[in-house]
């Protein structure tokens, strides 16, 4: 399948507003998540405002769709506190930590009321946390919502980006881990 293919599958999936999920599969859960353990991910920070608060979220669900027009999806599950923010704004901002961010990964992958009081961030023009020393980052306007099974995908037009040479955290087999000069 060539890449220009697999995009416009892709983007007919898009097109078709929900994506439907057997409610039972062959795959038990649990070892699905074992498989899905050995896939690397670039580790990242979800962020939004909300009814005069920021909000965020540790992700490695987050996916390039095409560069013309720049478009990202996020995968959020429906029951994080952020989900109903990143709804509601219909924006977000999908921030790369890099490899020195680990302590801010596992910060907002904890549920504290007051998430931005200990960090450093800048508010773009639409009112998005940025974080600072991120190895870059993505503002995003939401294109489309696409419901699945327990989570939505967030479908974002990026309207802004901004990075630094740094290398990025990674996730691996439930661990965080840095690329070695490749």
């Amino acid at each position: 399948m060539s890449l220009n293919s697999a995009s416009s599958n892709m983007q007919d999936l898009l097109s078709q507003g929900n994506i439907d999920v057997p409610s039972q599969g062959h795959v038990d859960a649990d070892a699905f998540r074992s498989v899905m353990r050995q896939l690397a991910g670039a580790v990242t920070v979800i962020t939004t405002e909300g009814n005069g608060k920021l909000h965020g979220f540790t992700a490695t669900a987050v996916c390039s769709v095409c560069a013309e027009p720049p478009t990202v999806l996020i995968a959020v599950n429906q029951s994080a506190r952020t989900h109903p923010h990143i709804d509601q704004k219909d924006a977000f901002a999908i921030n790369l930590l890099s490899e020195d961010q680990k302590s801010l990964a596992e910060h907002f992958a904890t549920k504290s009321d007051n998430q931005f009081d200990t960090v450093t961030y800048r508010l773009s023009e639409r009112g998005i946390p940025l974080l600072a020393n991120a190895a870059a980052h993505l503002e995003c306007e939401v294109y489309k919502k696409i419901p699945i099974g327990t989570h939505t995908l967030f479908v974002g037009r990026v309207i802004g980006t901004g990075f630094e040479r740094r290398a990025p955290l990674v996730y691996y087999n439930a661990r965080y881990g840095l690329i070695e000069q490749l």
